[in-house]
C-alpha cells in the first residue's frame, strides 16, 4: 500500500524528502553542519533525521528545496539553498526547478544561494552555472564552491 509520501514522489520527481544522490547529499550535510555551526535557525534539509522543506507549488512543476533556514540578523532572512552538481548545470529540466526556487526567494524576501563541488574533472562548475544563471536572468545572491 502507498502512503502519501509514496506518491509524491512517483509524481513529483524533485518533491522527494530525502535527495538520492550521493554527491548531492555530501554536499547538503556540509551546507547543513555549517549553517548550524554559525547559529542558523530553522533549518529544514533533504537529509535523513532533518525535517525535510515544504514542496514550492509550481505553474508547471511543484518542487521541493534541498535546503531552508533562517539567518541570525534581526530580520531573520530566510535562505533557499539549491545544491547542483557537474552534471546537473547542463540538465534542461533544472530551469524550471531554479525558476521556481528564485520566484519563491522573491516572494519570502528569501536569499536564493547555489552550493557547487570545488573540484570536477571537467573543471570548475560555479563559472558554467553562474553563465547559465544569468541567461536564465536568475537573481541569485550567493554561488558557494565547497
Amino acid at each position: 500500500m502507498e502512503t502519501n509520501s509514496e506518491k509524491e514522489v512517483l509524481f513529483n520527481p524533485g518533491c522527494e524528502s530525502v535527495v538520492d544522490d550521493e554527491e548531492r547529499r555530501r554536499l547538503l550535510w556540509l551546507m547543513a553542519e555549517y549553517f548550524r555551526t554559525i547559529g542558523y535557525s530553522d533549518i529544514k534539509a533533504r537529509l535523513p533525521g532533518f525535517m525535510p522543506p515544504p514542496v514550492l507549488s509550481g505553474t508547471i512543476e511543484d518542487h521541493r528545496p534541498d535546503f531552508t533556514c533562517r539567518q541570525s540578523d534581526s530580520a531573520r532572512t530566510p535562505i533557499i539553498l539549491e545544491i547542483v552538481t557537474p552534471g546537473m548545470v547542463d540538465d534542461p529540466t533544472a530551469e524550471n526547478r531554479w525558476s521556481l526556487l528564485a520566484s519563491a526567494a522573491k516572494l519570502y524576501n528569501a536569499e536564493l544561494h547555489f552550493v557547487v563541488p570545488k573540484w570536477s574533472m571537467n573543471g570548475p562548475v560555479d563559472p558554467a552555472l553562474k553563465r547559465r544563471l544569468a541567461r536564465m536572468e536568475l537573481t541569485v545572491n550567493r554561488v558557494w564552491t565547497v
